[in-house]
């Protein structure tokens, strides 16, 4: 048994078949395999705190090998897949390329997550007075919002930073062009939003959309990368946004022995179809009627959480529940915190998040160019 990827969807996967096949794995019977580009879980809805100061980086590292105890952690990436034999080439960089086979495939299809650390760097060196975000689902709202906190926190006396969010969709919260908080909050940070607007072109001066209009940038970084697409899976069927084709059990039609899933609840569910496949049961399709939830960071104690219940679960029509400022900021803590791999990871971010926002730096004037005239802050 192999899975790809060691986000939350994997790491739900590994749990599920570890329930289910506990005493097969243990006995030797069954191999647990996980191949991920890094050695660390890192939970993603954490990458705006950790970018804005609240949180430390090492807050959102946990060893995969802590995590994964009775699987094979090969730290490396799929070179290519050779579906017809059930085999992967993995490359890492202690070790020549080889071949790792399989009877069963999990796939996560997690988006790559997008690494604070070289964005905190340029805002750090001053390298970039103009940035520029793409994105599509609101995770580049929360990267806007973040950047522009944490010049305001580190670096108050600097000229302001210009940011721009293309948005090829509209932004959570409303109709475009209507009110909604993101909309308040991303005016409030200086940020020019775009909606309904796709980058098509991306230069070193700049980001031209679809319409033709050039957007002067410094930086540009991209919050809605596509899922990377393993060589050898190029023919198999994809949606428009670059995401593998299931059946209702998460099940690749062909070949019938790979799974794709995104979410930790789908990794769940692919991993107990997996232990119900190797004891030649049935598999089962998703189940309706399932909590969906969606949080979006407008600042340090400022969220809008939207928690939705399909009709299976009310008795009646749906239930759409949103939760704004300080009580959408306690909803995203704990599903933050839900998300975490160890209790100990859970308290420790949660005290983080749930400490006061710390007083703004005041203002220090900057040394005058002339003897005569002071230069304006």
């Amino acid at each position: 048994m192999v899975i790809v990827g060691s986000g939350p969807a994997g790491l739900a996967a590994y749990r599920a078949i570890l329930r289910a096949c506990g005493r097969a794995v243990r006995s030797g019977e069954l191999h647990l395999s996980v191949i991920s580009d890094t050695p660390d879980f890192r939970a993603p809805g954490l990458n705006a705190d950790v970018l804005a100061g609240h949180l430390p980086a090492e807050a959102n590292r946990t060893p995969l090998r802590r995590l994964l105890p009775r699987a094979t952690v090969l730290v490396g990436r799929v070179t290519q897949a050779d579906l017809t034999m059930q085999r992967l080439q993995v490359s890492r960089a202690d070790h020549d390329p080889y071949w790792v086979g399989f009877d069963h495939l999990i796939l996560s299809e997690a988006r790559p997550d997008f690494r604070t650390g070289p964005l905190a760097a340029h805002l750090e060196a001053r390298q970039a007075a103009r940035l520029t975000v793409l994105d599509s689902d609101g995770t580049g709202v929360e990267l806007a919002l973040a950047a522009c906190e944490r010049q305001r926190r580190h670096a108050p006396a600097r000229a302001p930073l210009s940011v721009t969010l293309l948005c090829s969709g509209e932004l959570p919260g409303g109709r475009p062009g209507g009110p909604s908080p993101v909309r308040a909050a991303l005016a409030a940070a200086g940020v020019t939003a775009h909606e309904l607007t796709r980058a098509v072109h991306t230069a070193s001066d700049g980001v031209r959309d679809q319409y033709g209009r050039l957007h002067p940038s410094d930086l540009t970084v991209t919050a809605d990368a596509a899922p990377p697409v393993l060589p050898g899976t190029d023919s198999l069927p994809r949606d428009g946004q670059g995401f593998l084709l299931t059946d209702a059990t998460l099940r690749v039609p062909d070949p019938a022995n790979v799974w794709a899933v995104r979410t930790a609840a789908q990794g769940d569910h692919a991993g107990r179809n997996v232990a119900r496949a190797l004891r030649r049961r049935e598999a089962r399709p998703v189940p309706d009627g399932q909590w969906t939830a969606r949080s979006v960071r407008l600042g340090h104690w400022n969220a809008v959480t939207h928690l939705h219940a399909p009709p299976p679960l009310t008795g009646a029509g749906h239930l759409h529940l949103i939760l704004r400022g300080r009580l959408g900021w306690l909803a995203r803590t704990l599903l933050l915190g839900a998300a975490l791999p160890r209790p100990a990871e859970r308290l420790r971010v949660a005290l983080a998040l749930l400490r006061p926002a710390p007083p703004a730096r005041p203002d220090t004037p900057a040394a005058p160019r002339t003897t005569d005239q002071p230069t304006p802050v």
